[in-house]
């Protein structure tokens, strides 16, 4: 269990960081370097949609894709053509109940396919008429969680009827077959009780099979009356179960004939069998009056001295921690509503609608895939070729109608005095300028200058400039300095307070 659920989480794990760095970052590169190499624009909320997509995916995703294996497979084994190799189809369910134990489920959920995979396969070999090692083992499997299928209960008793001794696990199931029949088999109720008897096993499991045997009239009934007879006797039991057993064991005559009798007349005097079985307590008022005069008179004196001593004694039925687990089980029935409760149950309620959205949603999404990947190369490349356009003219409108708002302002140098400076010998001819971005509108140059000045810097100036392709270019500078140095300078501080990424140092001539 533990193992299976690290597997769960490392992988899922795994997954994500693998799409986060593989996918993630690689989407990020195209996009600045290939896609729009020439665009400014602020990709935080580009970076967090990626990593919440690349999450989803490799934690719940992740699980989904596997849930979609597993049920995929399972329908494919639903209707087995006659004709299929029965090697190659057991293969096939060996290999999907494998699966269960994979990464991709928690040992509960993995535990619920693999109740499913077992059900169909034991079907599977059933039709077959299959009863190797193997095929009792899954048989059991089978059993275990589905006890009320008589359809393995057969084959199993068929393997297990071969004359070889029965270990506790064997009983154990065939006393579950016993336990979850509504309508007893007399045959299977006197086999089983042969087999108990045999082994003399006596338990609170194996007294209802005993008891069942002898209403049944099974040919065991002598020899079970003799073998539970005195275990009742010597713990005077006085029981519902107790008291039927007694009733059957009168019809063998047994030495301890006046002693049951007189145990059920005395249970017909308390009267506790009214309310709890009536058809009980007539028949131990018939073996009441059955009784000599005297006996009846002792039995019923014996009846009121015992009702009036319980009278007199105050019995405390329930502990302080008896009174608060019947507390906590009214709520659990449902007899006092909880809050905390109620609470809970919207929550879950809640989450469980979320979570079949978002399964639907993924699904319809992985269908959709696997129906693309089936279409012509032509299309699938015109496809990303729209995708693509899509994404570059998205990404054009950000910029016009989502600035990125100031993030402090920034007040940069001034600009280097063009005095010339005394301790030279002869005046610098040229004048340099940072370019910090190039556009393709001149609406889209302005915005950048708006958004740009609300950060604090100053000197900004377009120039426009024809392209080779048409169009214009309009070039966004801010100031004038009288060095190389000096520009790159300004330049690398824009860049250190986030409010540029890249610029280019021009040089130009002295006006």
């Amino acid at each position: 269990m533990l193992f299976q659920t690290l597997k769960f989480y490392l992988a899922r794990l795994t997954v994500s960081i693998f799409l986060v760095f593989g996918v993630g970052f690689s989407a990020l590169y195209f996009l600045h370097e290939v896609a729009l190499p020439n665009v400014m624009f602020d990709d935080f909320a580009i970076q967090w949609s990626i990593f919440l997509i690349c999450l989803f995916f490799g934690f719940v995703g992740y699980g989904m894709l596997g849930e979609q294996r597993f049920y995929n497979s399972l329908h494919r084994l639903k209707n087995i053509s006659p004709k299929s190799v029965v090697k190659n189809i057991k293969s096939q369910f060996e290999s999907l109940i494998e699966f269960t134990y994979s990464s991709y489920f928690l040992p509960a959920t993995g535990k619920r396919y693999r109740n499913l995979s077992v059900l169909q396969y034991a079907d599977y070999l059933l039709s077959i008429g299959e009863e190797t090692p193997k095929a009792l083992n899954v048989y059991v499997q089978a059993f275990i969680q589905s006890p009320q299928n008589s359809r393995f209960r057969k084959p199993l008793l068929s393997i297990l009827n071969r004359g070889q001794e029965l270990n506790p696990q064997e009983m154990d199931l065939l006393l579950i077959m016993f336990q979850k029949e509504e309508k007893h088999d007399p045959v299977l109720i006197s086999y089983l009780a042969g087999l108990f008897l045999k082994a003399r096993q006596w338990s609170g499991q194996t007294e209802p099979l005993f008891l069942s045997a002898l209403e049944e009239k099974s040919e065991l009934s002598a020899e079970i009356v003799r073998f539970v007879l005195p275990i009742y006797l010597t713990h005077q039991r006085t029981d519902v179960r107790a008291l039927k057993f007694y009733i059957q064991a009168l019809e063998f005559s047994p030495p301890e004939e006046g002693q049951l009798k007189t145990i059920l007349a005395q249970s017909f005097c308390d009267g506790n069998l009214i309310g709890v079985s009536p058809d009980l307590h007539r028949k131990c008022e018939e073996i009441f009056c059955q009784l000599p005069e005297a006996k009846q008179t002792e039995l019923k004196t014996k009846s009121d001295e015992t009702r009036i001593e319980y009278k007199l004694k105050k019995i405390k039925l329930f502990r302080k921690e008896d009174l608060q687990d019947l507390k906590h089980l009214k709520i659990e029935m449902g007899l006092v509503a909880s809050k905390v409760s109620l609470l809970w149950d919207g929550l879950a309620w809640f989450a469980r609608i979320i979570k079949n959205i978002g399964k639907w949603m993924l699904l319809r999404v992985l269908d959709s895939v696997f129906l693309f990947g089936k279409l012509p190369l032509k299309i699938k490349l015109g496809s990303f070729a729209i995708i693509l356009v899509f994404i570059l003219v998205g990404l054009g409108f950000k910029e016009i109608w989502f600035p990125i708002k100031g993030q402090g302002d920034f007040i940069p140098q001034k600009r280097a005095s063009t005095a010339t400076d005394s301790s030279k010998g002869k005046e610098d001819n040229r004048v340099y300028t940072v370019q910090i971005a190039a556009v393709v509108s001149a609406k889209q140059a302005n915005k950048l200058v708006k958004r740009l000045k609300g950060k604090g810097v100053k000197d900004l100036y377009i120039v426009k400039s024809k392209r080779r392709s048409g169009g214009h270019w309009y070039k966004l500078r801010v100031g004038q300095f009288t060095s190389k140095s000096r520009a790159s300078e300004f330049a690398n501080q824009l860049v250190a307070v986030k409010t540029v990424k890249n610029y280019f140092v021009i040089s130009l001539p002295k006006k």
